[in-house]
């Protein structure tokens, strides 16, 4: 596979990676998540608006296009858009995320995102010249750098460029901005060469640098997403990923199933209308159970869709 094969494909399983729950969780319960997490996610959408228009030929501003997809993040945590701040059209990721907070299939870890939520909540686009919280170094901002790094056809420059910009829309320590940049660098590099077994000895030794700091939950996301972009096995699969993991040589091989995990969860009705488009995570009309799982694989055909060489 060409790298930017490679890139495309491996943004399903990082992002499932960061989901996924080190013990079954029993039917009916939610999956708790950092909502740096979720953050991530949406992230990931901004970004992939940001190269749907790219691919239409029309021109595109990264750091509007991620910020818009932070403030969909925040009004997913908090109910409501920051005051003073535009309401974004709605996108199929957020609309889905939506009705998978409302049914139940997920929530929020108390506490966790306020740093950004913060910086989001003067409701105005902040610029790497003029971080939103300049002196924060709360390090959860790193995994925001993720899906930045599984972005093809741009060169490294661009990809620190977008990583500054998007650590600035909610921080801007310059140590923190660096480590993100750097880890960026690191998912591109992983996810563009062949599936490893295990992280190369200087990927972990950078990782170690890299998580310095971080608190335990968010140090053991971006250890499962940095070796589901090396294409490695998790440390510690859970459960249900290891009842239904495909073949290893598959560029699905690191996701979850999202057909053995949509059993964990009771579907209920949603009082959002669904945007047009088909929405992502399962068809309530069909009776079909939404998990998170469901919205991060539509969301990644959605990606390869529009990043596929044409």
């Amino acid at each position: 596979m060409e790298t930017a094969e490679r890139l495309i494909s491996r943004l399903r399983p990082v992002l499932a990676a960061a989901v996924d729950p080190q013990d079954p969780q029993p039917p009916g319960e939610p999956i708790l998540l950092h909502a740096e997490v979720l953050h991530q996610m949406c992230t990931a959408d901004g970004l992939m608006e940001l190269l749907d228009w790219s691919r239409q030929g029309l021109g595109a501003d990264p750091l509007a296009c991620m910020w818009l997809g932070s403030l969909r993040w925040y009004r997913l945590i908090t109910g409501s858009y920051p005051e003073h701040a535009p309401q974004p059209p709605a996108r199929p990721l957020d609309q889905a995320l939506t009705q998978l907070s409302r049914q139940g299939g997920f929530t929020a870890r108390t506490g966790s995102g306020m740093t950004s939520l913060r910086g989001l909540s003067q409701g105005q686009m902040a610029y790497p010249s003029a971080p939103a919280q300049p002196e924060s170094t709360d390090s959860a901002v790193l995994l925001r750098a993720v899906p930045i790094g599984l972005v093809p056809y741009i060169d490294a420059p661009m990809r620190r460029s977008w990583v500054r910009q998007a650590v600035a829309l909610t921080h801007g320590h310059p140590e923190l901005t660096q480590r993100a940049e750097e880890l960026a660098d690191l998912v591109h590099r992983l996810a563009g060469g062949p599936p490893a077994e295990a992280l190369p000895e200087s990927a972990a030794q950078q990782q170690a640098v890299l998580s310095a700091g971080l608190d335990d939950d968010v140090a053991a996301i971006l250890d499962r997403q940095l070796r589901a972009a090396a294409g490695a096995a998790p440390a510690a699969a859970s459960a249900h990923t290891e009842a239904s993991a495909p073949a290893p040589d598959s560029p699905r091989a690191e996701a979850p199933a999202s057909a053995s995990a949509s059993a964990q969860f009771s579907a209920s009705s949603s009082e959002d209308t669904p945007i047009s488009g088909a929405p992502l995570g399962g068809s309530e009309s069909t009776g079909e159970l939404r998990t998170i799982y469901d919205v991060i694989e539509e969301l990644a055909q959605d990606w390869e869709e529009v990043t596929r060489a044409r």
